[in-house]
């Protein structure tokens, strides 16, 4: 996971900056560490580069468990000799990517719970509360449009709740199906910036990674080419994507990057401006680093601000179901009380 390989760029770094060999760090790390898969890959890279390869290169062989971002920059640390420096920067770099992880997953994790509790109210009072109820009622009466509606859902579900769980399943699958697809992903990826708020908290997150992430890779001694071409792979959205590739294209062609940067819409016009700034003064790298801490705390307000939004229209969701279902219980009732009267 991130968090492991965040870890072990840092435990890696610190006997690096202090002098321990490549070889000796790897394996006091191989001893240290507990995770039998992180251990058993530790081991490989241990035996690997005993044999003289080079690390970056054992990394590689291992297809799958390190980023490319990792590989690249330690192989560009080995061609500076600077392996320790580079590797600090992407334990910074990885750290960084967990904690903005983190904020998201929990941001969300309020909303979700919402919409499982309003699932599984409506769920009971529909298919339990509901039919034990109107079974007080004769089959004759003659019950409120809401009602009947109500009565025929539960019905449907409570007799065919296999086609239910057939019919979402075959939404879900037909929706992975559609965002495996660069066209779909790319789609919904642009439908998620068009949201109000939601959209504005995507592009400041790209705006995060894609100023980090350059940042690191050009501290390290990458060229501006093969920098773009690795922040393209990681920078998570597809629109920013296709943006960088144009961007990329346009520097193989002599432009500055701070001219090209204002062709991708989906990031903040802050970035282009901040880029434009360190071209000129020579001090690209850190001027990216400063605009991504910006746009780390800009990220904690919009995630705040969006959460707040949700919390209220989930609970008037929520209650405007709970809310129908108990008029519909109670017409029926009140349709008595008249007649009586």
């Amino acid at each position: 996971s991130g968090k492991d390989i965040a870890l072990m760029c840092r435990q890696l770094s610190s006997m690096l900056l202090a002098g321990v060999t490549l070889v000796k760090a790897l394996n006091i790390l191989y001893l240290q560490v507990e995770k039998k898969n992180i251990k058993s890959s530790i081991k490989i890279l241990y035996e690997s580069v005993q044999k003289g390869d080079q690390f970056s290169e054992a990394l590689r062989k291992q297809t799958g468990v390190y980023p490319e971002l990792m590989v690249h920059m330690v192989e560009a640390g080995e061609a500076s000799g600077k392996l320790d420096e580079v590797i600090g920067k992407l334990a910074d770099q990885f750290e960084s990517d967990v904690r903005l992880k983190a904020k998201i997953r929990t941001a969300m994790t309020y909303p979700a719970i919402l919409v499982v509790l309003s699932i599984t109210v409506v769920m009971v009072l529909v298919t339990m509360i509901l039919p034990i109820f109107l079974g007080m009622f004769t089959a004759d009466m003659e019950l409120p449009i809401p009602t009947k509606i109500l009565l025929a859902f539960s019905d449907a579900l409570r007799n065919y709740w296999f086609i239910f769980i057939i019919g979402v399943g075959i939404l879900v699958l037909a929706g992975k199906s559609y965002l495996s697809t660069e066209g779909g992903l790319y789609n919904w990826h642009k439908m998620l910036l068009s949201i109000p708020v939601l959209g504005p908290t995507i592009m400041k997150i790209s705006a995060v990674r894609f100023s980090r992430t350059l940042s690191t890779l050009l501290s390290s001694g990458m060229s501006l080419i093969q920098a773009l071409e690795i922040v393209i792979k990681v920078v998570g959205n597809r629109v920013v994507m296709e943006g960088l590739k144009v961007t990329k294209e346009d520097i193989r062609k002599g432009m500055n990057l701070s001219q090209s940067l204002r062709k991708v819409a989906a990031l903040p016009p802050l970035v282009y401006s901040m880029v434009g700034i360190g071209e000129e003064s020579g001090t690209i790298e850190g001027v990216l680093e400063k605009c991504a801490e910006y746009y780390d705390n800009e990220v904690d307000n919009s995630i705040q601000k969006l959460v707040s939004m949700i919390e209220p229209i989930m609970i008037i969701v929520m209650g405007g179901m709970v809310g129908f279902i108990i008029v519909g219980m109670l017409l029926p009732i009140f349709s008595i009380y008249e007649s009586i009267a």
